[in-house]
């Protein structure tokens, strides 16, 4: 990339990385040579974030199915053994893939590249490949964790000109009842089967269930995720057998001609690419804006990804002659239901009975945590309060002399920022009492603030 250098992003990562876990987690990570084995060839999670606008690409967070149980206990600060679910510990890698490429999307707007990223997703299982997009040479970076090992794989290139999504003037309330009016579901099922018979000459028909003799055997899925005034993720997965039928379909050849699995992948990656383009199109027309990113291909055996936890995708089943091809489709919608599609996606989005958030009582356990409390409670800690930031040149600081104004990126009459120990823990206005200046606190920011703040 020309506008922002290697060594930038080397050292926002490592940075990134090394306070999070120190700070969040009391966990001590070192980088290590590229060349280190990973170690990360059998079970394991891999949090993906996609890159839009004058910056495209995707960033990649890969760590053993162990280590991310590890890391979510010390996030979440818990034993181990009392995360009750695996959706915990993904939610944790991608809150983690999140801080990250966040952070280093500061780092491309500082430099003047507009770049918009997509919520995250989690690809884990224990036999999986992710094809790498065509996009540029990726960047690995290694980091070490006592006995595991953490890698960064980053694949981004310079668009320069690339439109991306700007801040939505809709209200919430407005975009959710645009969401809703648009029939996903048939919208959905129409483009599958539109796609199939203009571009590969298949006739598809949806199914309700998976027939009794059809076998998943290893399978190849092209996801697609979307950001904007939409949020979502859409996910196309065949059997690798039914992957060559497709791709000698779109290329006018036999299958025994289909020479390798590149040209399977770049064909499922263009039938999901349409699928999502002609979703986009149907959110367009509702008045909503969206990025697609560059849809990412998983093949293997044994895996799963799984969207935000903010999106609960429907399924959707089609055949041709035997063959079957799931589609799992979802938006966030936080005040809607989900896309109707099967008993499952209703289930999961049907809303509670009552949303007043409760206090979870407090355990026998944690109760014992809270007795030698006292012994640092007397703990000095420091206090910042930080009216503003600026970027400034080599050039530009030299230049600067008695009358010189800084100018600062918060805007006049937003909140400062008070911090402790270089931690964001609250929000505040300044007040003058008794000639003295002092800042009346407005908001405790909450644990994922937190995390983001950390440069």
């Amino acid at each position: 990339m020309e506008k922002i250098s290697d060594d930038t992003i080397r050292q926002t990562i490592a940075s990134t990385l090394i306070e999070t876990f120190d700070t969040m987690m009391s966990m001590e990570l070192e980088a290590v040579e590229d060349s280190a084995t990973t170690g990360l060839d059998d079970g394991r999670m891999v949090g993906t974030i996609h890159f839009g606008g004058e910056v495209a690409g995707v960033m990649r967070l890969h760590l053993s199915e162990a280590f991310a149980r590890t890391v979510a206990s010390a996030m979440l600060a818990i034993k181990a053994d009392e995360i009750k679910s695996d959706e915990e510990i993904k939610d944790v890698i991608g809150e983690l893939a999140t801080i990250l490429a966040e952070n280093l999307g500061t780092e491309f707007r500082d430099a003047g590249l507009t770049c918009v990223t997509s919520t995250p997703s989690i690809t884990s299982g224990s036999d999986f490949k992710i094809d790498p997009a065509d996009i540029a040479p990726p960047a690995t970076f290694t980091f070490r964790q006592a006995d595991e090992l953490l890698q960064v794989e980053l694949c981004t290139k310079e668009e320069i000109g690339a439109k991306a999504v700007t801040t939505s003037d809709l209200s919430d309330e407005v975009v959710l009842e645009r969401i809703a009016s648009v029939d996903i579901q048939t919208a959905l099922v129409n483009s599958v089967i539109d796609v199939f018979d203009t571009m590969l000459d298949m006739e598809v028909e949806a199914i309700g269930q998976t027939p009794e003799s059809f076998v998943e055997g290893m399978r190849t899925a092209g996801t697609v995720n979307f950001t904007g005034e939409v949020d979502g993720v859409l996910n196309v997965q065949v059997n690798d057998d039914f992957g060559k039928e497709m791709t000698a379909a779109m290329l006018g050849v036999d299958v025994d001609k289909v020479e390798s699995k590149e040209e399977v992948y770049d064909a499922i990656r263009e039938v999901s690419n349409i699928i999502g383009g002609n979703l986009k199109s149907n959110f367009a027309d509702a008045g909503l804006s969206c990025v697609l990113f560059t849809p990412s291909i998983t093949n293997g055996r044994d895996f799963k990804v799984s969207p935000s936890s903010l999106i609960t995708p429907a399924r959707f089943l089609f055949s041709h002659k035997g063959s079957v091809i799931v589609v799992e489709a979802g938006v966030k919608r936080e005040k809607a239901a989900a896309i109707e599609g099967s008993d499952e996606a209703a289930e999961k989005s049907a809303p509670a009975q009552d949303d007043t958030l409760v206090e979870p009582a407090v355990t026998d356990s944690e109760i014992d945590q809270f007795k030698n409390l006292g012994l640092v409670m007397d703990i000095p800690l420091q206090v910042t309060v930080e009216l503003g930031r600026s970027r400034k040149r080599i050039n530009d600081v030299l230049k600067m002399g008695p009358g010189s104004v800084v100018e600062l990126e918060q805007m006049e009459g937003e909140p400062v920022h008070i911090l402790i120990n270089q931690t964001l823990i609250a929000k505040g206005f300044v007040v003058v009492e008794k000639e003295k200046y002092g800042i009346r606190i407005s908001e405790i920011v909450s644990r994922k603030e937190r995390m983001k703040s950390m440069r």
